[in-house]
């Protein structure tokens, strides 16, 4: 745990003062995270938040299950390396799982992710309080999303909303297990083995697999250009 010093308070809100906010960090990127700690450094008063970082799903679970308190607010990066289990296959299922954890905690997605049609989903799928492009962020953009959200207000960077604004086809719909299929296809398991790591008879998943190609409106409709598609994307 860090406590952070402080050498611009004038944007302490009310929900801060005489409560320490408990942070916990998602990315498995350390120097984003040093980036993370440093800005909020700058930016909140001295000792007025305590930050857990952890640099993968299940670290992040193991955290939530052996915290003596809830935490008031998460960092939380989309691209993370699957679970060891395979279960959580991105950031958006680990933020399900938060969310089911501790129903009163605040989500900030920070992410490099830039589709309209990821974005959106994710949205959808998390409704979190802030959505962060690690593109854009500065000091200013991070405090003004630290303390809109932490006082109860939701807060979506310029590019974010402006992503929102663009047109997206409201048909497409890929959900989680869209994406564990996707996992498992690219780390190299054999189709006939998925109904093994998935909730779903071959039919359906094959079913499935087909409506990605559609969705993602491939060229050849192989397997390669699926995970190539899905990649760009962001779903793995």
């Amino acid at each position: 745990m860090h406590n952070m010093r402080n050498r611009n308070n004038h944007n302490q809100h009310h929900l801060t003062s005489g409560h320490t906010i408990r942070l916990l960090i998602v990315d498995d990127h350390p120097m984003t995270v040093k980036g993370y700690i440093y800005s909020l450094g700058e930016i909140v008063p001295q000792g007025s938040v305590e930050i857990l970082e952890v640099n993968s799903q299940d670290a992040a679970i193991q955290a939530l299950n052996e915290s003596k308190a809830d935490f008031d607010l998460v960092f939380l990066d989309i691209s993370l390396p699957p679970s060891k289990d395979g279960r959580l296959t991105s950031g958006e299922d680990l933020g399900k799982v938060l969310r089911k954890k501790q129903p009163s905690i605040k989500l900030m997605v920070l992410t490099m992710l830039n589709d309209v049609f990821r974005i959106k989903g994710i949205i959808n799928d998390l409704k979190p309080e802030g959505f962060l492009l690690k593109t854009e962020i500065t000091l200013e953009i991070l405090s003004t999303a630290y303390y809109q959200v932490l006082n109860g207000n939701t807060y979506y960077s310029p590019e974010v909303e402006r992503l929102l604004k663009e047109p997206v086809d409201s048909d497409i719909q890929i959900d989680s297990l869209d994406r564990k299929i996707l996992y498992y296809i690219s780390i190299g398991e054999k189709m006939k083995n998925l109904p093994m790591y998935i909730p779903l008879s071959m039919a359906t998943i094959e079913r499935r697999k087909k409506n990605l190609k559609s969705v993602l409106q491939l060229k050849s409709g192989s397997d390669r250009e699926l995970l190539e598609k899905a990649r760009e994307m962001g779903f793995i």
